[in-house]
């Protein structure tokens, strides 16, 4: 009976941690799957990877410690979720800075994503780096990598330092230099476009610049987004497995002492 308990203890706790994952992975964590779906993927992935976790020989004794075990393993898996979505959140903010410097931040559409209206550029870079994410395998991979965290973080705790908080704070503010590398070449190209008509309208004041550029800001930005594409795809595919290697660093420094 003990022996029974042991194990459904530590399914409950596998099955935390997995939960606490998919609340958060890029793709999965997002609208686009329904909850239902989700419980069903988290229940068969943990079935999946039980057999193969480390069982401890006893766990320690009391509900509330339980429950607090319970809540370590939703926040690793919120963890490793978090440092996988980052990668998103990056093509997000490239998409931002060219909808500001377009002028398109107020021609919002709704996206089912996040349920409500974001901007036409970072709707599609999030969709661009969410099909390059899935072509390249990405999701195979963070699963992966979730399966191991079993290997590395025991089930009968974790540590929370000072360390983590800032890794992933720093891994926070790489979101703005890559996005800045995603958008940097629509962006230069707008930067020289303002320069000339700020010539324009000295050498023409009777010209109506500011009207002009409405038009000019997007037919050069969306000239330069599609013919970056290639470059984008080089990018994102260095920044996921630069975020699969920050996560594997981010595993170890929840290990116990």
């Amino acid at each position: 009976m003990e022996q029974a308990y042991l194990y459904f203890a530590c399914f409950m706790l596998v099955l935390a941690r997995i939960i606490g994952f998919f609340v958060q992975a890029p793709i999965f964590g997002s609208n686009h799957i329904n909850n239902k779906v989700l419980v069903g993927l988290s229940v068969s992935m943990a079935i999946v990877i039980f057999p193969n976790v480390p069982i401890p020989k006893e766990l320690p004794g009391g509900p509330i410690v339980f429950l607090l075990l319970l809540l370590s393993q939703i926040t690793i898996g919120l963890v490793i979720g978090y440092v996988a979505f980052l990668c998103m959140a990056a093509a997000q903010f490239g998409g931002e800075l060219l909808d500001m410097q377009m002028g398109l931040s107020s021609a919002a559409a709704s996206d089912p994503s996040s349920k409500g209206t974001i901007n036409l550029i970072r709707r599609l870079q999030f969709y661009v780096a969410m099909i390059l994410y899935l072509v390249i395998d990405g999701h195979h991979i963070l699963f992966k990598a979730t399966a191991r965290s079993f290997d590395i973080i025991p089930l009968t705790g974790t540590r929370f330092s000072g360390t983590l908080i800032m890794e992933l704070i720093h891994m926070t503010g790489r979101i703005f230099y890559i996005g800045a590398q995603i958008a940097l070449p629509a962006l230069g190209a707008l930067f020289m476009v303002q320069i000339a008509l700020g010539i324009m309208a000295r050498v023409a004041p009777q010209m109506n610049v500011f009207m002009l550029s409405f038009p000019l800001n997007i037919m050069v930005g969306l000239t330069l987004l599609i013919a970056s594409i290639p470059m984008m795809y080089h990018v994102y595919v260095r920044v996921f497995e630069e975020f699969h290697d920050k996560l594997i660093e981010v595993l170890e420094l929840l290990v116990p002492q």
